[in-house]
């Protein structure tokens, strides 16, 4: 029996996840999914973490568009315009928001285009669509394997 196809949702709230989690300064409490939409419940952690926020905003499309055949923009609508309340936090002049931002689209991709880290945003995907749900503790182990 051939897998199924993973979601581009799925892919989308794995690849905050994961990012989550590989900035070491965001918790994930939950993500979920229900195959027309999904949702990754964070804790941002104390300090000056602006950086690592604007990586978990731009992973879920990051991550979509490069990893799901059926890339949608439909579900980056409020991650964009976190983005952009982010940058704005950063720092009012132009270039160096659009700096910053290259520098976050960077390294997303860096840790995308890693075959370990690919295969884990897979499997995160893939546990998100069976269970609808996974907890700190199940993106955590998937992503320390």
């Amino acid at each position: 029996m051939e897998k199924a196809k993973i979601d581009a949702v799925a892919y989308h709230e794995a690849g905050h996840a994961f990012v989550a989690v590989m900035t070491g300064k965001i918790r994930v409490k939950k993500v979920f999914y229900d195959g027309a939409d999904g949702y990754t419940e964070t804790e941002w952690l104390s300090g000056n973490i602006n950086f690592e926020k604007l990586c978990f905003f731009l992973a879920g499309e990051i991550t979509e568009y490069r990893l799901s055949e059926n890339f949608s923009e439909i579900n980056s609508g409020t991650d964009r315009k976190n983005t952009e309340d982010v940058l704005f936090l950063i720092s009012g002049n132009r270039n160096e928001q659009y700096a910053v931002w290259r520098k976050a689209i960077q390294t997303v991709n860096e840790w995308i285009d890693d075959p370990k880290n690919e295969e884990k945003i897979k499997k995160i995907s893939e546990e998100l669509m069976l269970k609808t749900a996974l907890s700190e503790e199940d993106i955590c182990a998937i992503v320390k394997e």
